[in-house]
């Protein structure tokens, strides 16, 4: 069987957000879209509970923001 050779970066591209897709257009393959996703994690501590107060454990819980980007590269040959 072949031995198959290790693939190397020819350019590398630092984005604001991790990526979490990539994707070339069919129609136009020198166009690659490039997708982040972000989670923000809540550094809040929830309020002690107060004396009276009811655990409830079927409250809704508190949403989490999340953010992200679609990022249009042009490949043309080795030059993105």
């Amino acid at each position: 069987m072949e031995e198959l050779a290790p693939i190397a970066s020819l350019q590398s591209l630092v984005l604001d957000l991790p990526p979490s897709c990539a994707e070339f257009c069919p129609a136009h393959p020198e166009y690659l879209v490039a997708g982040t996703y972000n989670l923000q994690k809540d550094d809040t501590e929830p309020a002690p509970a107060q004396e009276g107060d009811q655990n409830d454990d079927s409250a809704a819980p508190k949403p989490q923001n999340r953010n992200g980007s679609l990022i249009v590269l042009k490949v043309e040959g080795d030059d993105v």
